[in-house]
């Protein structure tokens, strides 16, 4: 990286230099850029300077193909008792002798009608030189390992046939690209591939001749290495295997809710990555050592007619008045669940008769937030304890953020009605389901979480005044955080 360049704008920009950073830090500098042709200290071999991203000849003798440290066993010295007393003792010990890889490959579908790929391969050579700019103390340049980046191309024919072939990368001193093609059971994955659709796999791998002197260990390496494959017929995404047939209810929710992002293809000993044009089709696939995913914001919908607002609702007059401000909440839910309802008429039989479960347990939500507004018509110590829990929340989110009215998210006061039945009424159907909220960091489950264990604790002691409010003490709601730091976090919050 150069150090010239303008500090970052904003927080996207931000991320990528991170990423950047960790990039050259782990694998090492790409095809192009400032550090392509860079030099690292003669005294260090590459593959100890880089965690990550080379391959090391297939035949290479074991000691070149292992980390030196590799079998450091120190560790396993560590006493039974040592740590945590959560924490096994089997843990601590040292990683047995792990080899380098000699070989990165990609498996990917391609059309009945694709009769070729364009593969692009880019990699990096590391030779022993010697420095133009730096010398040691009697005048002698330094010894540097130089880089040189290599990009080779080749196509590749399909056959209407299954087999395998190799081609060695003209220049390369040994580079081989090794491909597997062949049929699918159709049957099996019927309506979500087109038929005659093939599956391929690519192999990267170094066959180059290992060095026989010890002292050039690392000159027949390839670091940075990288497939690009290119289909201008369009790749074909990959169904999951695990919704095409009998299997758990999770991987039938995941196979619906994943059904419009496929993926395009998997990596062997490494990750995989792709693009998508503007009419929606991917052409170009590739291997990355450093795999990434975006997670999209979520934004809360707005409720037309809905006063969600804290200090609103800690302050209503009466029952009526808060089950006023939140009807159009349940009005919404279920005008949604209908489209839904609609849309889920064009699915594939199996995905609609997921859909559909998921919206019968969806208008069962509806009728528990319903419910749990009934409640606080009714109920005027529940009424007095959500009131209590608005007041209590808004308090702690205006002395964090600032704001002076803050307001809750649909989801998050729905979850709270969601409960308040189950919570309020002993003999409540619901009250031995328990609900999770899952939802992305920074979305607002602490929120959700804290009202309703305000409105438990309060509940408890208006229903138990006896004793000056000692009769309704004690453990009323109780928080566990699997992780240590999230612990931390949430009890700043």
């Amino acid at each position: 990286m150069t150090t010239d360049r303008a500090p970052p704008q904003h927080a996207a920009e931000v991320r990528e230099r991170l990423e950047e950073a960790l990039r050259l830090n782990l694998v090492g500098p790409g095809a192009r850029g400032p550090l392509a042709a860079e030099e690292l200290p003669g005294w260090i071999r590459p593959s100890n300077w880089y965690l990550t991203g080379f391959l090391v000849p297939r035949g290479a003798a074991a000691e070149q193909r292992s980390d030196d440290d590799a079998e450091d066993d120190s560790a396993s010295e560590v006493p039974e008792g040592a740590g945590l007393a959560e924490e096994s003792a089997e843990d601590l010990k040292a990683a047995k002798r792990s080899f380098f890889p000699s070989s990165i490959g990609l498996s990917f579908l391609v059309p009945p009608e694709a009769e070729a790929l364009a593969a692009t391969v880019r990699w990096g050579d590391y030779a022993k030189g010697e420095s133009a700019n730096a010398r040691n103390r009697e005048g002698e340049p330094l010894p540097v390992w130089r880089r040189t980046p290599r990009t080779v191309s080749t196509r590749l024919s399909l056959g209407a046939e299954a087999g395998s072939r190799s081609v060695e990368l003209d220049g390369s001193g040994g580079l081989g690209l090794h491909l597997v093609e062949r049929s699918l059971p159709e049957p099996a994955l019927a309506g979500r591939i087109p038929p005659g659709t093939r599956a391929v796999s690519l192999f990267l791998v170094n066959e180059r001749p290992p060095p026989k002197d010890e002292k050039d260990a690392g000159t027949a390496d390839i670091f940075q290495a990288e497939i690009e494959v290119r289909c201008d017929r369009g790749f074909v995404g990959r169904p999951d295997p695990r919704g095409a047939g009998p299997s758990d209810w999770d991987a039938e929710v995941a196979d619906l809710h994943f059904a419009d992002t496929p993926e395009y293809a998997t990596g062997h000993g490494i990750s995989a990555d792709w693009e998508i044009d503007s009419g929606g089709a991917c052409r170009r696939i590739r291997t990355t050592w450093i795999p990434r995913a975006e997670v999209e914001r979520i934004e809360t919908a707005a409720i037309a007619g809905a006063n969600l607002s804290m200090n609103g609702l800690g302050c209503a007059a009466d029952g009526a008045a808060v089950e006023r401000m939140l009807r159009p909440l349940v009005a919404e839910y279920r005008s949604w669940i209908g489209r839904q309802r609609k849309a889920a008429a064009e699915l594939e039989p199996a995905r609609r008769d997921t859909a559909g479960e998921l919206l019968r347990r969806a208008g069962m939500a509806a009728d528990r937030i319903e419910r749990g507004i009934a409640v606080l018509a009714e109920d005027e110590d529940a009424l007095d304890a959500f009131r209590m829990a608005n007041r209590a929340v808004a308090q702690a989110l205006s002395t964090r953020t600032g704001h002076p009215d803050p307001s809750w998210r649909a989801f998050q006061v729905g979850f709270i009605l969601l409960n308040l039945p189950g919570l309020a009424d002993p003999l409540d159907p619901h009250r031995e389901i328990a609900d999770l909220l899952s939802f992305p960091t920074g979305g607002g489950k602490t929120e959700a979480y804290l009202g309703l264990a305000a409105f438990a604790l309060v509940l408890r002691r208006l229903r138990n005044p006896e004793a000056g409010g000692r009769a309704g003490a004690g453990v009323s709601v109780i928080m566990r955080y699997t992780l240590r730091l999230l612990t931390f976090d949430q009890l700043g919050r």
